[in-house]
């Protein structure tokens, strides 16, 4: 079940890319994850549980 929209501002609670700003720019339904970019080239896949939006960090 989707939780946040296409165009979001999020960031991640671990890993990398932790508290670096992000956007979502897909969701996969198969595998319940969002994909998030977090620069031109750099982006991953993340669960529902990792992600937070940038407005609450």
């Amino acid at each position: 079940m989707e939780q946040f929209k296409l165009g979001e501002s999020v960031t991640v609670t671990n890993g990398p890319f932790k508290d670096i700003y992000g956007v979502i720019v897909f969701y996969d339904k198969r595998q319940e994850k969002y994909l998030i970019r977090f620069s031109g080239q750099q982006q991953l896949y993340y669960s529902v549980d990792e992600i937070i939006l940038w407005s609450e960090k």
